[in-house]
């Protein structure tokens, strides 16, 4: 299948995953415990929307205890805000929440990025949603990678190309 086959095939699969709670929840805790994120002082990762894994939980959990840095589209290029309250998200482009406020994060050190995609292959590349937002900003920046998936979504091989970022690894239930 082609990539967008594999995107229309697997929203349709992660749209009808039953047991959310229960996945989200194992999902949540794997990614709590985790030692990379652990060791990293800033977090870079998504505002959920939909049938995506729940990262609202996950956000509300580390604010407080980390930097969290939530995406914002400008002109086209994923950039990251800091935030330290959901309060300051509002609705964007796509149903996408983004930071009101342009706080830009400018420096990646001690960082790492926890990435959605609609599903992920055993060699840990994604399939997105056809933007290019994360491979772009991913391939400029050197920061450890985690995706994030239902078991539902992990399949066996996603073709990529050159411009395709593989993550480091994913959590799933």
């Amino acid at each position: 299948m082609n990539k967008i086959e594999l995107r229309t095939k697997y929203k349709i699969i992660r749209n009808n995953i039953k047991n959310r709670n229960i996945k989200n929840k194992k999902i949540f805790n794997k990614v709590i415990n985790d030692e990379l994120i652990l060791s990293k002082n800033t977090i870079l990762i998504y505002v959920s929307i939909n049938s995506e894994v729940d990262t609202i939980n996950i956000i509300n959990y580390f604010l407080g205890k980390k930097n969290i840095a939530v995406p914002k589209i400008v002109n086209n290029e994923m950039k990251f805000c800091l935030i330290n309250s959901l309060e300051v998200l509002e609705k964007k482009t796509f149903g996408i929440y983004e930071p009101i406020d342009d706080n830009y994060l400018t420096c990646f050190d001690d960082s790492i990025c926890i990435i959605p995609g609609i599903c992920f292959d055993k060699n840990n590349y994604r399939i997105g949603y056809g933007k290019g937002f994360y491979d772009r900003f991913l391939n400029e920046h050197n920061i450890p990678t985690i995706g994030l998936c239902y078991k539902e979504c992990l399949i066996d091989k996603i073709d990529n190309d050159e411009f395709d970022y593989k993550v480091e690894r994913v959590i799933t239930d």
